[in-house]
């Protein structure tokens, strides 16, 4: 009897720990859209190919923050729209040097450690998808 009541009790411990963050389900997608971006010139892809990019101007839009990103070693640019939310509390300056890392779904932009924005592919458009849950 005693070893029912102990086994009875550790479940109801263990289970207990997990109920109380599902307070907001959809908080986790809502997120990751907040440190987005999109290309709107160029290609990512062409000018990531060296696995870092340099800064080479960086413009204030009513979206955001636009900045113009040259490959390391060659002579591409592409032109990234980062959105308010991924632009915030950032010191971009043109000469800055982004890493980029490939995924299957898109490309990361990585600033000092710290992933900047998520700049999705073709795969990656067609996975992004968010609504409230338990509407």
């Amino acid at each position: 009897m005693k070893r029912v009541l102990l086994v009875s009790l550790l479940c109801f411990a263990c289970s207990g720990a997990h109920a109380g963050g599902n307070g907001d389900a959809s908080a986790p997608s809502r997120l990751s859209t907040d440190a987005s971006a999109m290309v709107i010139g160029g290609s990512l892809l062409s000018v990531a190919v060296a696995g870092s990019v340099v800064v080479v101007s960086v413009a204030a839009s009513a979206e955001g923050v636009v900045l113009v990103l040259q490959g390391a070693g060659q002579a591409s640019t592409a032109t990234v729209r980062l959105s308010g939310e991924a632009a915030r509390g950032l010191s971009i300056a043109a000469g800055t040097v982004l890493e980029v890392v490939a995924t299957s779904t898109g490309h990361v932009l990585v600033l000092s450690g710290k992933a900047l924005a998520f700049v999705p592919n073709e795969l990656g458009k067609v996975l992004l998808h968010h609504e409230r849950a338990g509407a």
